[in-house]
């Protein structure tokens, strides 16, 4: 009697943390926040990079293309075109984030995924700074 009490006891519990692990997981799939005055944009991303990307985190997005210089030459370079940017919702089984931005950003989130590739880098909690980026190439890394 005491071992099928011990049993059941311990069948609850398993059940209980498993359905405290798929609301914890779920979480991240809810439908993405929409504020006024902002755009909730969906971009998809291969899903290793959206693994520890959270609801609520401040990311930057990166865009790396293929810059015109004088001459008719072209060199790949590295611009980061959005700062600060609030996620909105995940869903990493899909490979989608949705990030909130104004008017202005969306457009220019539109054109950067036809130019080239994007990339995201996840922001430190607290960390709200903007700051003034130059592009990045490889010809000024190898100076």
């Amino acid at each position: 009697m005491k071992t099928s009490t011990v049993v059941i006891a311990a069948l609850l519990a398993l059940a209980a943390a498993g359905t405290a692990w798929h609301a914890r997981r779920a979480e991240n799939y809810r439908s993405p926040e929409r504020v006024t005055g902002y755009r909730s944009l969906v971009m998809e991303f291969p899903k290793a990079q959206l693994r520890w990307v959270r609801r609520g985190d401040y990311l930057d997005v990166i865009s790396v293309f293929d810059a015109q210089l004088s001459g008719g030459r072209k060199e790949k370079v590295a611009a980061t075109l959005l700062q600060n940017v609030r996620v909105a919702g995940v869903d990493v089984r899909r490979g989608t984030i949705v990030l909130l931005v104004n008017p202005l950003e969306a457009e220019y989130s539109a054109l950067m995924g036809r130019q080239g590739e994007v990339t995201l880098a996840l922001r430190a909690p607290g960390d709200k700074a903007m700051t003034a980026m130059e592009i990045a190439s490889y010809r000024k890394l190898i100076k």
